[in-house]
């Protein structure tokens, strides 16, 4: 398995992918449009490459063999989403392909984030999940993340709650 540095030439891969992958982590539930109208401003080509062109954003191809399999997006300093202090790493997006769920590659994208955070010399790992998606709360819980708190999560056309959950490093 390897984490590939997503570049900007990759964008179309990495849209189709987000959009998929999003969608189907949380159709289920969501009210009509909410989530349409969050991937088309989420996903839009403009966004994703501002984002990618942040010099504290890492965005990764998760590849098993010759296949895309997910993406992970790891943000530092002033480009994480809230806290920005210097000693943490957001785990901001970290999906997985539809056909390669269930088979432990969220578990291995997990453990690359760490190892990376700790390169970077960083204190803790942070995310958000949302309140209302309990198998990925089960999964960061099992991973060693704790609930520290909650936030607000704007979807453009609702607003909805996250559990912040953090992974200490020290």
């Amino acid at each position: 398995m390897l984490f590939i540095p997503i570049q900007l030439q990759d964008i179309d891969v990495l849209q189709a992918l987000a959009m998929r992958t999003y969608i189907h982590a949380f159709a289920h539930n969501n009210k009509p449009g909410v989530l349409e109208t969050y991937t088309e401003y989420a996903f839009a080509k403009a966004h994703l490459e501002k984002q990618l062109l942040a010099p504290e954003s890492y965005w990764y191809f998760i590849k098993d063999k010759d296949a895309i399999i997910g993406y992970l997006k790891l943000n530092t300093g002033d480009t994480q989403t809230e806290f920005q202090q210097q000693n943490g790493l957001e785990v901001e997006r970290i999906y997985i392909d539809i056909p390669y769920l269930s088979q432990g590659f969220g578990k291995k994208a997990i453990d690359f984030s760490i190892s990376e955070a700790r390169k970077l010399e960083k204190n803790y790992i942070w995310l958000g999940v949302w309140e209302e998606n309990p198998n990925a709360i089960r999964f960061y819980k099992k991973c060693g993340f704790k609930i520290t708190g909650t936030h607000q999560y704007d979807m453009i056309a609702e607003i909805q709650t996250d559990y912040i959950m953090q992974y200490d490093l020290t």
